[in-house]
């Protein structure tokens, strides 16, 4: 992968963006020294004067102390449909969620590993903001920065057609923003109001960026909750941003389009029974695609707290026979079996669910607490502490070094 295609269309980008050419040129200095964190937090902070220029200029209000997760929802709300293109509201969607994961500690000790930002993640982010930049310079001009003269575009498309730049005038300058622009006319979004929108005059060309996945951001999500990813047929190239974004937000989630994706309508099942509201409509759609892991352990949840332990039984069974090493489902598996007095499953499933997940705190202190009802009180002592390592409270009372 090659970053450094996306880091000269931004810095070619970077004079037509006012106040914001800094944070853009910091976002290039900091990819090339590699600085991936610092990536991510300008880019944030690109984005989020880019949206506060929007309220100010096109939704007249004023922006105030909102930051980015606010702004983006802003332009999410039917009330305000049009104003950004749908495509390219998923790029921002993109670079919030990123954002927002490589700007908050993950980790629960300082011994334990942070959320990891690489290269590839970085490529999703700078591929996401060329496209934002892109569009915002062809749909509303250069922006020069404060206190700069405003440069003429004519001359430039002149040059650029081959004939020398004729005499001012006043003409009206023609728009030809390009058909996702044309679209949001169509649907009554501000461009149609605006009287001199104009095209960027044109930028050297570079290398063809490769392709980055919209996923990125969404398994970086996944691996933060410990689950494993949906089947490929389960999943949505145009839902992946929204759901990175916004995986608590019922009001985001529920205005993706109807025909969402199995995937979509796991997440719209997680963020609902978070909120203790019924789950299970949704979560029946995400059960339509096969081999959806995750799906099945929350089904399995849900029919626990309805005092179901057969069905329960059922789903985190299939949730760990899909995946083996979902540890999480093994878990709530154990705890079936426990229950039951089926003690021997039970510790089974704790110690492959250790095995695979090593920092599982509460599968180590479950463990010890089944080896301690069976006598065997090193092996418990050696979990409590296991569990303790990890920063479990009634493990560290119970842990004897």
């Amino acid at each position: 992968m090659d970053i450094e295609p996306l880091l000269a269309r931004l810095e070619a980008l970077a004079p037509s963006f006012g106040r914001a050419e800094d944070d853009i040129r910091a976002t290039v200095s900091r990819g090339r020294s590699e600085d991936y964190k610092g990536v991510m937090q300008n880019c944030r902070l690109v984005l989020e004067a880019l949206l506060r220029a929007l309220v100010s200029d096109h939704l007249k209000q004023t922006p105030g102390k909102a930051m980015l997760d606010e702004l983006i929802t802003k332009f999410r709300q039917q009330a305000n449909a049009g104003v950004i293109p749908m495509n390219i509201l998923a790029h921002m969607g993109t670079v919030q969620a990123w954002g927002n994961l490589s700007s908050h500690d993950q980790a629960t000790k300082l011994t334990d590993d942070g959320v990891k930002v690489g290269k590839g993640e970085v490529m999703a982010s700078l591929n996401s903001m060329v496209a934002i930049l892109d569009w915002y310079a062809a749909a509303f001009g250069p922006r020069p920065a404060p206190g700069a003269q405003p440069t003429s575009l004519a001359p430039a498309r002149a040059a650029a057609a081959g004939v020398a730049a004729g005499p001012k005038k006043a003409p009206v300058v023609p728009i030809a923003i390009g058909v996702v622009v044309l679209a949001a006319i169509g649907a009554g979004g501000f461009f149609a109001t605006r009287p001199t929108a104009a095209v960027a005059p044109p930028i050297a060309a570079v290398t063809p960026v490769p392709a980055v996945s919209p996923f990125v951001a969404l398994d970086a999500l996944y691996a933060k909750w410990s689950e494993p990813k949906p089947p490929a047929a389960c999943r949505s190239a145009k839902d992946a941003a929204v759901l990175a974004a916004n995986p608590t937000d019922l009001a985001a989630l529920e205005a993706l389009p109807v025909n969402r994706s199995a995937e979509a309508w796991y997440v719209i099942a997680r963020a609902q029974l978070d909120q203790k509201l019924d789950a299970a409509p949704a979560l029946k759609h995400a059960l339509e695609c096969e081999r959806f892991a995750a799906a099945h352990n929350l089904q399995g949840k849900i029919a626990i707290m309805e005092g179901r332990a057969a069905d329960a039984l059922t789903s985190f069974t299939t949730a760990v026979a899909i995946a083996p090493g979902f540890a999480k489902a093994r878990y709530n598996l154990a705890i079936i079996h426990l229950k039951e007095q089926r003690i021997g499953e039970g510790m089974k499933e704790l110690q492959r669910a250790t095995t695979d997940e090593p920092k599982f705190a509460d599968a180590h202190y479950l463990l010890a607490r089944a080896y301690q009802g069976q006598k065997q009180m090193v092996e418990a002592n050696a979990e409590f502490c296991a569990a303790a390592d990890q920063g479990h409270q009634e493990a560290q009372a119970k842990c004897e070094r």
